[in-house]
């Protein structure tokens, strides 16, 4: 209901709530009217009585609807807000882990019903505290936005991207098999060497390390155990050098870089 109210805007609202209890002040009066008249003897004036009422009812009504709904309305609103504030993260706007994990689940089990591909990857930002200790931390915040938007700038509309905390990110892509969840992580380093970061008179360049876990076959049941996976491809892959992708094949539980 409160969903309706916020649709239709305070005055709306206000308006029709006032005009439903004019009608039914009108309905209840002209009852009344009738039967003290025809029962009880009174001599009431129909038109009277109605005037009297229905003038009461647009005076009155609309001053109380008015705060009544006003209230409403900042409840409504500030539920809002705590449900974004729960759901996505405030530095960078993407999902928060919370919500990306129960995101996640959705659609593996939605993925294994079908015995769909997909794909998870966990996304590190490499030497964050290297830019923090040369560039200060809001610095570090920057490159954290802009990270964000280059993520959400090669996603598909299908993909459900989250920060797990800290420099950690994570992506599951639907419909995703392991050759083209690597395709997009190539793209993904490219687009991430071509947005470079100005600030302060300073040119910030980062890279990004990538644990991919793709699979077809629904024997991983939850994201916490993809994303465990993945977790050690993005181990190797900083082993190996940084700025590069490893890929974690669960049928053999090795590790593949690339």
């Amino acid at each position: 209901m409160i969903r309706l109210l916020a649709k239709l805007g305070r005055f709306n609202t206000v308006a029709i709530i006032t005009v439903i209890a004019a009608a039914a002040s009108v309905l209840v009066t002209t009852c009344a009217v009738l039967i003290l008249n025809t029962y009880y003897g009174f001599s009431i004036r129909l038109n009277v009585a109605l005037a009297l009422v229905i003038g009461v009812t647009l005076v009155v009504a609309p001053l109380i609807n008015w705060i009544l709904v006003g209230i409403m309305l900042r409840i409504y609103r500030l539920e809002k807000e705590l449900r974004n504030l729960a759901s996505y993260d405030s530095l960078t706007g993407l999902l928060s882990r919370h919500a990306f994990l129960e995101n996640a689940n959705r659609a593996i089990s939605l993925a294994n019903r079908h015995q769909a591909a997909f794909a998870v990857l966990i996304i590190d930002l490499d030497h964050l505290k290297s830019i923090n200790d040369l560039h200060g931390n809001p610095a570090g915040d920057a490159v954290l936005k802009l990270l964000a938007d280059v993520v959400n700038s090669v996603a598909r509309r299908s993909d459900i991207v989250g920060r797990l905390g800290g420099e950690e990110f994570a992506m599951l892509l639907p419909s995703t098999n392991t050759d083209e969840a690597r395709e997009f992580c190539e793209r993904l380093h490219e687009a991430i060497s071509k947005a470079v970061l100005n600030y302060q008179n300073s040119v910030i360049r980062y890279t990004v390390s990538i644990g991919l876990t793709a699979s077809s076959t629904g024997s991983l049941d939850s994201i916490e155990n993809l994303l465990a996976h993945a977790d050690l491809a993005l181990y190797q892959a900083k082993s190996d050098g940084r700025n590069r992708t490893a890929v974690f094949n669960y049928a053999t539980e090795q590790v593949v870089a690339g």
